[in-house]
């Protein structure tokens, strides 16, 4: 689904607010690592095609998006202003906790795949309750909430049973949606470092004081500048 990019930065629901190419192949990369990794680890020879098909879409999201959530690109636009038209369904996906509702993969692979019944319900809500955790917590314990939600479906999905092959599920769609999307962090933006007087204490605009010089640049104020070189 292709965004309305109002400010010029090439908005994606996928990719965020102006997310570079690096970037998004970087995503791309880590989506077919997951289709690769799910074929020659957990296809079935007797899978029909249409299996093949849904695990390789399953596996490109999942794995694709664990990235693609911690992009800068992702926090500007989820973490901030909705860059979209403000309709019913842009302000659900906007939200933390309505873009986790909409991933229903644990329920599709367990009624694809087989395995308990339980599984899939049991673990699209603990994502979903992971990021509404999240959501609630205090800015500066969200990622530790977020860590947390991860390490239950780290240490318990190995123990119980579920459909051949996705036993790597749980844990990956808990590191994609309560911890890579539903933490906010204010993106890094990169440019050329500020050049001017060092930063230990604010440039004065005064002139300086007849007969005295102001400090070298790169030497507090009160510390001798280094010795002058020949000539």
């Amino acid at each position: 689904m292709r965004s309305v990019d109002r400010t010029g930065l090439g908005g994606s629901w996928f990719y965020g607010l102006g997310s570079t190419g690096a970037e998004r192949r970087t995503a791309n990369l880590a989506g077919l690592f997951g289709v690769v990794a799910l074929l020659t680890t957990a296809g079935d020879p007797a899978w029909p095609w249409w299996k093949y098909a849904i695990g390789a879409v399953v596996a490109f999201d999942l794995a694709g998006g664990v990235v693609a959530n911690g992009l800068d690109a992702a926090k500007r636009f989820y973490h901030g202003p909705l860059p979209l038209p403000p309709t019913r369904l842009n302000r659900f996906l906007h939200h933390e906790v309505g873009f986790a509702a909409v991933h229903l993969q644990p329920v599709v692979v367990g009624l694809v795949f087989g395995g308990p019944w339980w599984w899939g319900p049991l673990w699209y809500a603990w994502a979903l309750a992971g990021v509404v955790a999240v959501s609630r917590s205090p800015r500066r314990l969200a990622r530790p909430v977020g860590l947390f939600a991860v390490l239950t479906g780290l240490m318990l999905a190995p123990a119980l049973d579920g459909p051949a092959g996705f036993a790597w599920l749980p844990a990956v769609l808990l590191v994609k949606l309560a911890l890579a999307h539903a933490v906010p962090e204010e993106p890094v933006s990169e440019g050329p470092a500020p050049e001017g007087p060092a930063c230990d204490e604010p440039a004065s605009d005064e002139p300086a004081a007849a007969g005295t010089r102001r400090p070298a640049r790169g030497t507090r104020a009160g510390q001798a500048p280094p010795p002058a070189g020949p000539g």
